[in-house]
């Protein structure tokens, strides 16, 4: 039996799938991944999984516009009338079909971002189940987009708030793909797309469904979800719809310690004997390019914390890409890393400041960590993350951009005058997670 998973390439979509590929590892099948990035490949190939080269069919309207400006939109002038674009695009999806029908797979695991992707799968006759690594994206008159900042309330005016938060996603979207259309001539992503669903004979207006939060998705699919059911807020679920086992992957951090975070974490450890006031903080960046501005707001808010609060022990994860110098002089109670075992530093933390990444949450819960959570993306899931944890009382949540370092402080501090009731709402969330691994929830589960 072959598997083939369909990512989308971004690190935490990927840590958020490996949990699934080694359960069904231990069933021997064939493994694959679909890889677009070379950095991607090797962190497959480090966890023994096969990988299938393949390059983007096509870039988004944004990042073409970006990088190319008016050069894109005269390339989709001259493409409107010669085509270029439109034969480029479909030679990269018979490219893509090619290596598909030679790997043959048996089931596609395919992240919800890549929704755009079923109609090949449907051409070549391949079950698809759509992986919701973000939280459930289903429309429920009662549940707000994921996308959104709302704790839904049982009362009218709540419902009406998030039913406008729905409805603006789909008149946004209308709006925007009208746009993109308009400008480049009906050369961008989405009408590009829809000819590929005519081509493959995957009804468009039938089968995708445009009242999905950031992008759309398609209807009659199997679902399988990847955050837990308890973590989000009570809702509806649909028949189609089964929870997978935990996302965390304890294997994904051997060999990882490096000797520098080692003696970081004796010191701290030290210093925590010796004084019990002290508390570490771990507080960790985007992965992801392009955040560099936000991430160094919240970097510098950290460092007056730091300066203020000598019993505070601030341990920061900054990632390859960004260029932290302004943060010197560094105070004595702040350390700066490019990459630190999550995990690992979590069992020795009191408090995680994050930027509402599903992956880090789940760990958080895993740990016991109270979380302070301070969204950087207002476009992904980060915002509707951070309303789930304060919903449960796992920890608090703080603005980045609008509020000061005195208020992430005070927000701090009253993490830590109610520590007992956090800690113990993160052990029954945690309880509650371990119960949806038992074999009520996982007798439909698709390890079978």
């Amino acid at each position: 039996m072959t598997i083939l998973f369909d990512i989308y390439p971004a690190t935490g979509h990927l840590n958020a799938s490996f949990a699934l590929a080694n359960k069904w590892r231990e069933k021997q099948p064939r493994i694959a991944y679909c890889v677009v990035e070379p950095e991607h490949k090797k962190m497959i190939e480090a966890r023994g999984f096969e990988c299938i080269m393949l390059d983007y069919p096509l870039d988004s309207d944004k990042q073409e516009l970006r990088v190319k400006g008016m050069r894109f939109i005269l390339e989709c002038l001259i493409s409107a009338f010669m085509r270029k674009r439109e034969h480029a695009f479909f030679r990269e999806i018979a490219n893509w079909e090619n290596k598909i029908t030679e790997l043959s797979p048996d089931r596609v695991y395919m992240d919800a971002q890549c929704a755009m992707h079923a109609a090949l799968y449907h051409k070549l006759g391949i079950p698809v189940i759509s992986v919701e690594t973000m939280p459930l994206s289903l429309y429920d008159p009662w549940v707000p987009p994921f996308t959104s900042d709302l704790i839904p309330r049982q009362t009218s005016i709540s419902k009406l708030r998030i039913r406008c938060a729905w409805e603006k996603i789909v008149l946004a979207r209308k709006i925007r793909n009208l746009f993109f259309s308009m400008l480049l001539f009906k050369q961008d992503y989405f009408s590009l797309y829809k000819k590929l669903f005519t081509e493959c004979g995957f009804p468009f207006k039938k089968k995708v469904d445009l009242r999905r939060p950031f992008i759309v998705g398609i209807r009659s699919v199997e679902i399988l979800a990847m955050t837990p059911a308890s973590l989000d807020f009570p809702r509806k679920y649909p028949p189609k719809c089964q929870y997978a086992p935990s996302r965390v992957d304890s294997k994904r951090e051997e060999n990882m310690l490096n000797k520098r975070y080692a003696r970081v974490m004796e010191d701290v450890c030290l210093l925590k004997q010796q004084r019990p006031d002290t508390k570490i903080i771990y507080c960790f960046s985007s992965t992801v390019m392009g955040f560099e501005k936000r991430s160094k707001i919240i970097f510098l808010k950290i460092r007056d914390i730091a300066l203020r609060n000598p019993q505070f022990v601030f341990i920061l994860s900054v990632g390859r890409c960004h260029n932290t110098s302004y943060l010197l002089p560094c105070p004595s109670n702040m350390y700066v890393f490019q990459h630190l075992p999550q995990l690992h530093l979590l069992s020795y933390c009191d408090l995680m400041i994050t930027l509402g990444g599903m992956n880090s949450i789940a760990e958080c819960i895993e740990k016991e960590v109270p979380m302070l959570v301070c969204p950087l993306s207002l476009k992904s899931d980060q915002l509707g993350n951070s309303a789930r944890v304060v919903y449960h009382g796992l920890g608090l949540r703080a603005r980045i951009r609008w509020d000061s370092s005195r208020t992430i402080e005070k927000r701090i501090v009253q993490i830590f005058e109610n520590y007992a009731t956090f800690k113990r709402n993160l052990s029954s969330m945690k309880a509650k997670i371990l119960a949806e691994n038992t074999a009520i929830y996982t007798k439909e589960y698709e390890i079978t």
